[in-house]
This record gives structure tokens, C-alpha cells and sequence, in this order.
């Protein structure tokens, strides 16, 4: 079935957010999010179940996010940042230093980022929320993909999308890319699939925990 036409704005002109790449490439890992985190009580909307994602980034030290069209609903992408062999984030300075030179760009930057970061392990953490179906596309993102994708996110959820109801056929998943630079001769690339499941990645990011306790 074709995707629906993108949303429109009041004036009936198409909505200014970027796509995500759709379907989105191929990930590390993934993980399903409970329904009661996101849509908690009757007449929920997308822009609700938004907040709640917004309020674990916050609880959990992600303190920018990018957002992105899909099909059906909307992506929320994190800041890419450096984790331990076990997925835990590094302590700071080090954690956002990938891309301290790319604050306020987009994620497509940020990914480009890690294509030049030291050696090391990065992840992206990307929030898809859709009632579409879909499948990882069969290639994981290189450097030049990540490069032709959008240049830069949303700083908040368009009104024409935060209003439409999050109905039972929504679902929200936690979409895991984890790079690694293995020396500085050579470019990062995403594991797949990655060392860790995807509920691993969000309890050491602290992400699981607050969308639990939300």
C-alpha cells in the first residue's frame, strides 16, 4: 500500500521536516517500546507520546534531538555519542566529543561526524513512531549515504503532526546505530548487528529507566 501524502500546515502547504530515510537503513539493533510509556491514557496523541520521548532524552543527559518525517508518524534522533565496549556512554567532555563541532547541525552532519571521529565505538539512537509496518532496508548506511541524507532535523514536532491521535495501530521502536572507527586509516562503519541487544542500549543510556518511571 503507498504511503499517505505528507501532512499539511494550516495554510495547506506541506509540512518543513525533513524525512527520514524510508525505510529506515539498516540498524544494530532494535527495540520495542512499551505502548503504556508513550500512550498512557485515552486520547493520546502524537504530540503526547513526543513528550514523553523528549522527557527520558532529557532525564537520561540527551539534551539535543532532531526530528524527521515518516510515514505514519514522526523519528526522533539523538546526538551521536561515545560508548564503552559494554554500551555504556563515556563520562563527560568525551561522550559528545564526536561532533562538538557540529551542535545545532543535523543528524545526516552529526553521522558524517563519526566517519572522521578517533577510534572508538558511537551510537545514534533514533525513535520511530508510525502505525506503517516496515523493515530495515537491506544495507546498513555508509559514509557516502549518510552524506545524501537530510541536512537537518526539526526542533520541535510540527503542530499538523502532534495533533493527530496516537490510535492503536501506532508503535513506537528504538532504532540502534553503533559505529566503530577501528583505527584513523580507517572510515567507521555501523555493526550489524551490533555487540548488544537493543534494550541493553537504552538501559546503559539511561533511556529505558526513564521512559519506565515517565
Amino acid at each position: 500500500m503507498p504511503a499517505p501524502p505528507p501532512p499539511k500546515n494550516g495554510a495547506g502547504q506541506p509540512l518543513a521536516l525533513p524525512e527520514f530515510p524510508w525505510p529506515p537503513p539498516h540498524f544494530s539493533a532494535f527495540q520495542l517500546l512499551e505502548r503504556a510509556w508513550l500512550a498512557p491514557q485515552a486520547g493520546a496523541t502524537l504530540g503526547s507520546a513526543a513528550r514523553h520521548l523528549e522527557a527520558a532524552f532529557d532525564a537520561a543527559g540527551y539534551v539535543e534531538r532532531s526530528y524527521y518525517r515518516v510515514p505514519g508518524g514522526f523519528a526522533l534522533a539523538s546526538r551521536a555519542e561515545q560508548i564503552h565496549d559494554d554500551a555504556s556512554p563515556y563520562a563527560l567532555p568525551q561522550r559528545w566529543s564526536v561532533d562538538e563541532s557540529g551542535t545545532g547541525k543535523g543528524f545526516a552532519d552529526r553521522l558524517r561526524a563519526l566517519f572522521n571521529a578517533p577510534p572508538g565505538r558511537y551510537r545514534v539512537i533514533v525513535f520511530v513512531v508510525t502505525d506503517q509496518d516496515f523493515a530495515a532496508a537491506p544495507r546498513a548506511p555508509t559514509g557516502p549515504e549518510a552524506g545524501a541524507w537530510v541536512t537537518s532535523g526539526g526542533l520541535r514536532l510540527p503542530q499538523a503532526i502532534a495533533v493527530q491521535a496516537y490510535t492503536p495501530t501506532h508503535y513506537t521502536s528504538a532504532l540502534i546505530y553503533e559505529f566503530e572507527r577501528r583505527s584513523t586509516r580507517e572510515a567507521a562503519e555501523v555493526r550489524t548487528p551490533g555487540v548488544a541487544p537493543g534494550r541493553v542500549h537504552l538501559e546503559k543510556g539511561g533511556l529505558w529507566q526513564a521512559l519506565a518511571a515517565d
